[in-house]
């Protein structure tokens, strides 16, 4: 008998713009009311972090938080009725979120080079 795979949600935040389509995606893909949440955009700063003025010198950073019901459809793969990944994953034009086996996100960590953040479904 094989193991059951873990999946996970990968989001490059060097490039997640924080537009909110991830949270509007998930709203519609699983039917889900207006207090309730499939991923939650949230934003860190904008603070400054140097002394100089272009923009490596200010850290702001949005992060898409999987929420409980993000992870009962996907934690498993999905059931299939929505695709093969989330739609949250397919509207981000940066191509900022991954989906997948935690195994395989794990190797992409390192390859990304700079801040990115795992959450296990």
């Amino acid at each position: 008998m094989s193991e059951k795979k873990q999946y996970g949600l990968l989001c490059d935040y060097k490039y997640f713009s924080g537009n909110h389509a991830a949270e509007i995606a998930t709203k519609e893909e699983l039917g889900l009311g207006p207090d309730q949440w499939g991923i939650k955009e949230v934003q860190v700063g904008p603070y400054k972090i140097g002394e100089g003025t272009d923009g490596e010198d200010w850290d702001w950073i949005y992060l898409p938080v999987p929420t409980e019901l993000f992870s009962r459809a996907w934690a498993d793969g999905g059931d299939g009725s929505h695709g093969d990944r989330p739609l949250a994953v397919q509207v981000e034009e940066s191509g900022s979120l991954q989906y997948g086996p935690i195994e395989e996100l794990c190797k992409k960590l390192p390859e990304l080079g700079h801040k990115a953040v795992l959450f296990l479904l």
